[in-house]
């Protein structure tokens, strides 16, 4: 499993920067991005030459003196007012709408400032993506921070055709966050991972039981081999475990629900922020965590073509049998590669069980009107058939009489 993550000091962006508007007069003098080549055009130029000399004084004494060392009381000072000058410019360059500037701007995701990462995703919003830059978004979009990928989401979303909305719909991201995310591990869930298969952060959500790849290659012939049963046609496996997967969401609601009731019984201090950030955190976790299921289980053709499905596990909880583990093949459309996601069942048994018990006797009630709408509608076809056996008789009737009268007329 591969997850693409290159990643450098504010200084390598800076070079990055350098290197990509190498081809402008002024770049000996540049030591932030708006001081990199000529001005925009329509973008305020510095006011004043003293300007552009604090901003070369601080990135150089970063530069210098702080990066690549040890954090320091000094050096953290100075790196923040480094990024924000970074961030600034490229904040700057977006609003140009230049897109001459917009490889300088890629470069910067190489950077391992989080906050550089999103300042230019917003920088790339501004400019607006085009169906051309799918190839070098998507990527992108897959980054181990939370709050960078909403940034580059939402920077897709700005863009215009076909190619980059599907891209937008197929990235969206919810999760927020600044802790960088590593691939859960499928292992853990005893569930098998394709080769040459590349995590993706945005499509997964470990706690509803599902993990997202792509793959080089095509996976059918890989699930195959492990599965117990399949391959069915996404709709047919839904139809055939419908209850199964009816219990299943239902479980995950009531859990969902008893989480909800049990944080409305907490009254965090507002004075609190540590405690009132937390508390706030473990509700968006519940509202999201509902959000991610919901858009997990979603396979639009659009995105998605003819998804099959694999079953990998099937196991017996109460009265009936679940697919436990499965894997869910289809053609990632938007980001032109075969892809398929794994999932398994996260709800406790007991819970299961509990919501069980209604659809059985659904089940059975459904079962029940089945077999009492097969009787009549063979009572109707053997009705049909006596009406027209007899209609025929006396059709037969009738022409035998008619035959008769005439034999005896002379006709």
């Amino acid at each position: 499993m591969k997850v693409s993550c290159i990643r450098t000091s504010v200084v390598g962006a800076s070079a990055l920067f350098m290197m990509a508007l190498g081809s402008f007069s002024s770049l000996s003098e540049a030591t932030s991005l708006r001081g990199i080549g000529s001005t925009p055009e329509g973008v305020q130029a510095p006011s004043s030459k003293s300007g552009i000399l604090a901003k070369q004084s601080i990135v150089g004494q970063y530069t210098n003196t702080c990066a690549n060392k040890p954090a320091s009381a000094p050096c953290d000072k100075i790196k923040k007012d480094a990024v924000e000058i970074f961030t600034e410019d490229l904040r700057t360059l977006g609003s140009s709408a230049d897109r001459t500037y917009l490889p300088a701007i890629l470069g910067i995701f190489k950077s391992n400032e989080i906050e550089l990462r999103i300042a230019a995703a917003d920088a790339i919003g501004m400019m607006g993506p085009q169906d051309q830059d799918v190839e070098t978004l998507a990527p992108l979009a897959n980054d181990p921070v939370p709050d960078v990928r909403r940034a580059v989401s939402q920077a897709i979303s700005h863009g215009k055709g076909s190619a980059i909305s599907l891209l937008s719909q197929r990235t969206t991201s919810m999760k927020m966050g600044l802790a960088p995310e590593t691939p859960a591990d499928a292992a853990k869930y005893s569930i098998p991972v394709a080769p040459d298969s590349t995590y993706l952060f945005y499509g997964s959500d470990p706690a509803s039981g599902r993990l997202s790849y792509t793959s080089k290659n095509e996976t059918a012939r890989f699930f195959k081999a492990k599965a117990k049963t399949g391959p069915f046609k996404l709709d047919d496996f839904q139809e055939k475990y419908r209850y199964q997967l009816r219990d299943e969401q239902e479980a995950k609601e009531q859990i969902q629900s008893d989480k909800a009731k049990q944080l409305e019984k907490i009254k965090p201090d507002p004075m609190n922020a540590k405690a009132f950030a937390e508390f706030m955190e473990q509700v968006q976790s519940v509202q999201l965590g509902q959000l991610a299921a919901m858009q997990l289980d979603s396979y639009q053709p659009a995105l998605f073509k003819e998804p099959t499905v694999y079953i990998l596990e099937e196991r017996r909880i109460g009265q009936r049998s679940y697919p436990s583990r499965y894997v869910v093949i289809y053609q990632d459309v938007a980001l032109n590669r075969p892809g398929y996601r794994l999932n398994w069942m996260t709800v406790p048994d007991n819970v299961v069980k509990t919501v069980q018990a209604a659809s059985i006797a659904e089940e059975k009630e459904e079962l029940a009107r089945n077999k009492e709408n097969e009787a009549l509608k063979k009572r109707a076809e053997a009705l049909e058939s006596l009406t027209k056996k007899k209609n025929e008789q006396e059709k037969s009737k009738f022409k035998k009489g008619q035959a008769d009268l005439e034999k005896e007329l002379g006709f």
